[in-house]
C-alpha cells in the first residue's frame, strides 16, 4: 500500500464526542475529509445540528445526538443509535470536556471537583468501554483520547493554576495506557492526543488577558498559540492504518511548550 493510502478512512465509521464546535468539530471534519462517516454528540443542539448538516454535505452519512457524556444511560443509548445507523464503530475520538475551573485550588468546592473529574476523565471511560465492545466485535478499531499538555505540567496562570483540570487530564493519559493494555489482543488501539495552547472558544477568555497571553506565548518555542486546524493531521494519523503499530502512546502537539 502506498504511504498516503494508509491515511484513508473510506468505509470507516467514526464517533466524536463534544463534536458540535471548537476542536471537536475540527476532529469530525478531519475524519470526514479522510473518508469516514461521522457521528457526533454534544449538549449544544443548535451547533450540533449545524455541524451534522455540514458533515453530510461532504457526501457521507452524518449523525448528531444530544448526549450528556457523564450519564452512562445516555452514552449507552447513543452508542446503540450509532450501531443502528451505521452498523459499526471503527474510530472514537473522546473529545468532550469542560473548561478548567479558573480558580485557585483552595477555592474549588467538592462538587466542582467531581464535575470536572467526571466530565474530563470519567466520561472517556463511559464512552470508551462501550465503543471498544463494538470494536472488538467488528475486528478492531482506534480510540483517541484527547488529553492535554496539562497532563505533564500545571498551568502557569497565577494564581489559579487550574490544578483540578490538570489532574483530570493526567488521568486521561493513564486511562489510555490501561485501555491500550487491556484491549490490544482485540486489535483495539488506544492513544492520547495532547494539544498545547490552541485558540478556541474555551481558551479565548484567558488569551484575551494580555499578561496570560504573553506568558503562554513566551513559554512556547514557536512563539504563538496553535490554530484550530493544526490538530487535523494528527487525528487522521492516529485514526488510520498509518499508526497501525501504535498503542498506549501520547502524541504532543504544542508548539514546543513542554520541551522547556
Amino acid at each position: 500500500m502506498k504511504s498516503l493510502d494508509l491515511f484513508k478512512l473510506d468505509g470507516k465509521v467514526a464517533v466524536v464526542t463534544g463534536g458540535a464546535r471548537g476542536l471537536g468539530r475540527e476532529h469530525a471534519f478531519a475524519l470526514a475529509e479522510a473518508g469516514a462517516q461521522v457521528a457526533i454528540c454534544d449538549l449544544l443542539v443548535e451547533d450540533g445540528e449545524r455541524t451534522r448538516e455540514e458533515l453530510a454535505a461532504l457526501g457521507g452519512k452524518a449523525l448528531f445526538a444530544r448526549v450528556d457524556v457523564t450519564s452512562s444511560s445516555e452514552v449507552e443509548s447513543f452508542v446503540s443509535r450509532v450501531m443502528e445507523t451505521f452498523g459499526r464503530i471503527d474510530i472514537l475520538v473522546n473529545n468532550a470536556a469542560r473548561p478548567s475551573e479558573g480558580i485557585a485550588l483552595d477555592n474549588v468546592e467538592d462538587e466542582l471537583w467531581r464535575e470536572i473529574i467526571d466530565t474530563n476523565l470519567s466520561s472517556l471511560f463511559y464512552v470508551g468501554k462501550r465503543a471498544a465492545l463494538r470494536m472488538k466485535e467488528g475486528g478492531g478499531g482506534s480510540i483517541i483520547n484527547i488529553g492535554s499538555i496539562n497532563s505533564f505540567v500545571i498551568s502557569n496562570i497565577v494564581p489559579r493554576y487550574n490544578a483540578t483540570y490538570c489532574v483530570a487530564k493526567a488521568g486521561v493519559h493513564q486511562l489510555t495506557r490501561g485501555m491500550a493494555a487491556q484491549w490490544a489482543p482485540w486489535n483495539v488501539r488506544v492513544n492520547t492526543l495532547a494539544p498545547g495552547y490552541i485558540l478556541t472558544a474555551q481558551t479565548a477568555a484567558s488569551a484575551s488577558n494580555p499578561d496570560i497571553y504573553e506568558r503562554n506565548v513566551s513559554l512556547t518555542p514557536m512563539g504563538r498559540y496553535g490554530r484550530l486546524d493544526e490538530l487535523k493531521g494528527a487525528i487522521v494519523f492516529m485514526a488510520s492504518d498509518a499508526s497501525s503499530f501504535m498503542t498506549g502512546s501520547a502524541v504532543t502537539v504544542d508548539g514546543g511548550y513542554t520541551v522547556w
